[in-house]
């Protein structure tokens, strides 16, 4: 079922141990960075109490990479699965066992070496669950009281709020692994299917544009 109204926002940074990962999905009272939609620049703020229980035991919320629902990591559905998801007075709470397929070794690699480095989610807003309030300086100040659905936690390496990050703390007497990273993280997105190198994303982009337009 897709909903027209579904809003997507990053979070606070996963960390991995071994190839647990976790995180925090949603950080309350966090300012987001400034975000732009339906013509607004406008500050989000998440408050406590916008997600509660019975939201997290109606919902069927996944674990993906990049929110591409292809990817999966892990579920919880209606409160039960392969993915833990928690409400903290921080926020929204995740955690998961890394599957031993392409996504889950990319994920626990990515994030372990940094270069994935928060979390993201995707949402609707109830009806009069928010408030928009405009600032002196022209930017609107949104603060969301009741989130309505809540569909998927995701890693990402552009989060939107300052205070998600994503850490993995998969290291050796203190230190990160660092053996031919380059080589198999190439491996990695390779077996993934995911264009790593200029002339494989050249590649891409052909056969991207061989499928839509192929009389061009």
């Amino acid at each position: 079922m897709t909903d027209n109204n579904r809003e997507v926002r990053s979070a606070a940074a996963p960390s991995v141990s071994g190839r647990r990962v976790s995180g925090m999905a949603v950080m309350f009272n966090s300012p987001s960075h400034i975000l732009f939609e339906g013509g607004k620049r406008f500050i989000e703020i998440i408050l406590p109490g916008a997600i509660d229980q019975n939201l997290i035991q109606q919902s069927d919320i996944r674990a993906l990479v990049d929110h591409n629902r292809n990817r999966l990591l892990a579920r919880c559905n209606r409160g039960r699965g392969t993915l833990r998801v928690e409400i903290t007075r921080e926020g929204l709470y995740y955690e998961f066992e890394a599957p031993h397929t392409a996504d889950g070794d990319y994920t626990v690699e990515m994030v372990s070496r940094g270069d994935i480095d928060g979390s993201s989610f995707a949402f609707t807003v109830a009806q009069s669950g928010d408030t928009w309030e405009k600032r002196k300086d022209g930017i609107y100040l949104r603060k969301v009281s009741k989130i309505s659905g809540l569909y998927d936690v995701t890693v990402t390496a552009s989060p939107a709020y300052p205070e998600t990050s994503v850490g993995v703390r998969n290291r050796i007497n203190g230190k990160a692994k660092d053996n031919g990273y380059k080589k198999r993280l190439h491996a990695l997105a390779k077996k993934a299917g995911i264009p790593w190198t200029p002339a494989e994303k050249l590649k891409a982009l052909r056969e991207e544009l061989d499928r839509k337009y192929p009389n061009l």
